[in-house]
């Protein structure tokens, strides 16, 4: 087998838009961003996924990551509910 690069072989044209790649031949247009690059950072510091605790009452959550979905407050003197999604 010759591996080499045929010279005669037109050239692929791997131009793609901006927002939008192709895969298995389709043009996937890529959902726009609804948080910045800074805000996701921020999203560390507070949300309970990272954190552990409500952002504001500081109650603990569980962590049952496999079952939790939503991520609201359980202290009923609180409820915080998360907004995120």
């Amino acid at each position: 087998m010759d591996f080499r690069e045929d010279p005669n072989a037109e050239p692929v044209e791997l131009w793609e838009p901006e927002g939008a790649t192709y895969y298995n031949g389709e043009l996937i247009v890529q959902p726009q961003q609804r948080w910045t690059q800074q805000q996701k950072l921020e999203l560390l510091d507070w949300h309970p996924m990272f954190t552990g605790r409500c952002p504001r009452c500081n109650a603990e959550f569980d962590w049952d990551w496999i079952a939790r979905v939503h991520w609201d407050c359980q202290n009923p003197e609180c409820g915080w509910m998360d907004d995120t999604v």
